[in-house]
Order: structure tokens, then C-alpha cells, then sequence
């Protein structure tokens, strides 16, 4: 057993510090995001992956070095390795929906209703609070062009078209 928990450890500590202290950057990219990652197969990333394996291996040789059961050291290792695993997963998921700044797709914008929380000024740009994909967002916000000339205060209640180069391009909520 030592030999499995010394492996699992050196390869999870060479790969954690690798990611920490290693850096590329003509290859700026993250290798352990979950881009690519769907259902249950987002749990084996490699991020994942090498974070259960530093702490399955860790945990063992504190066990074996304190003499523990072979029982023992294994089920604790087990246990840590599977919960640093499922932990460590969902904790960069939470992280990444979590993120405030990414703009919400077009998808789950079109047709939102949305409130226009600063009036238009005099170069046509507002700001417009509405909630999608779960978080309230506010954005930069301008009339369609085709209602260019609508009284602004017909956009306190608007429905937002789409999202061009970061500004909500809307329409009154009436219409």
C-alpha cells in the first residue's frame, strides 16, 4: 500500500505544483476548466483528478507512517480522496456561476423584460437591470433602432432584444 499512496501522492503534489509554479505563456490557457466537461464525466477532469490524488496519497502515508491499520489508512484515504474529489468539483463549479462579470448569452437574454434603472441621456445610452440565468445583471443600455424616437419614458418597463458589443439594445415594454 505504501507504494500506491506514494505514487498517487507525487504524481497529485507534482501536477498541483505544476499548475502553481508553472507557466507557459505562449499556452495561457486553464487545463483543468470544465469547458468540455458534461454530466458526470465534469467530476474526472484532470483538476479534479489531481487534487483527489495529492489528498488520497497524503492521507495514506500519514496512515502508514503512523502505523494505522491497513484497514484503517485505506478507508480514510478512500473517504478523502472520493470527498476532496466531489469537493473540489463543486467548489469550482459554485466559482464559475458565481462569476458576476460574464455577460448572459443572447439565448437567455432575448425577449427578458428588464427595467431601465438610468434614463436615456442625450447620446442615447441608459442602463437596464434585468435577471437571467438566475443573477440580476445591469447593463448599458440603447433603443432599438426601429423605436429611436420613442418617448424614453416608455422604457421604465423595456424587453431587451439582444446584447451588442456589451450594451442591451431594447425595445419598450409596452410593445
Amino acid at each position: 500500500m505504501l507504494w500506491l499512496y506514494l505514487a498517487a501522492f507525487i504524481l497529485g503534489a507534482g501536477l498541483v505544483a505544476m499548475s502553481l509554479f508553472g507557466h507557459d505563456s505562449d499556452h495561457d490557457v486553464d487545463a483543468g476548466a470544465d469547458a468540455h466537461d458534461v454530466g458526470l464525466l465534469a467530476i474526472f477532469s484532470l483538476r479534479n483528478l489531481t487534487w483527489a490524488s495529492f489528498a488520497f496519497g497524503g492521507i495514506g502515508l500519514l496512515g502508514v507512517i503512523t502505523q494505522r491499520s491497513t484497514t484503517t489508512h485505506l478507508l480514510a484515504a478512500t473517504i478523502t480522496g472520493v470527498g476532496t474529489l466531489l469537493g473540489v468539483h463543486f467548489l469550482f463549479r459554485f466559482l464559475r456561476h458565481g462569476e458576476g462579470g460574464d455577460l448572459p448569452s443572447d439565448a437567455l437574454v432575448f425577449g427578458t423584460v428588464g427595467t431601465l434603472v438610468v434614463p436615456f441621456n442625450d447620446a442615447g445610452l441608459g442602463t437596464v437591470s434585468f435577471r437571467a440565468g438566475g443573477q440580476v445583471h445591469e447593463l448599458p443600455a440603447r433603443r432599438a433602432d426601429d423605436v429611436a424616437d420613442v418617448d424614453a419614458e416608455q422604457f421604465v418597463e423595456c424587453r431587451i432584444e439582444y446584447i451588442e458589443n456589451g450594451v442591451a439594445v431594447v425595445q419598450p415594454g409596452s410593445r
